[in-house]
């Protein structure tokens, strides 16, 4: 799937993980899905923070948008996601 600048993908499936680069904790997509998991998706820090790290979540719908400096990330819808039992 090609990463279109506001296409919408639906019910992707997600880990939190501490970025070693930021060392903050950020989420980004489990493998064998239709976004690569170097991308990072953005939502409400509580998500990040409030849950140990590689806790699973889903984000039911996320749009591909692109930072001023020309990186893609994804974004939650109302930056919710959903935490995965």
């Amino acid at each position: 799937m090609s990463l279109i600048i506001g296409n919408y993908i639906d019910n992707i499936k997600c880990e939190s993980f501490l970025d070693k680069e930021t060392n903050r904790i950020r989420v980004r997509p489990l493998p064998n899905q239709e976004v690569p998991i170097t991308m990072v998706i953005e939502c409400l820090k509580k998500f990040r923070e409030q849950y140990p790290l590689g806790t699973k979540f889903i984000a039911e719908n996320v749009k591909v948008c692109k930072k001023t400096n020309g990186r893609l990330y994804l974004r939650a819808k109302n930056q919710i996601l959903q935490k995965i039992d």
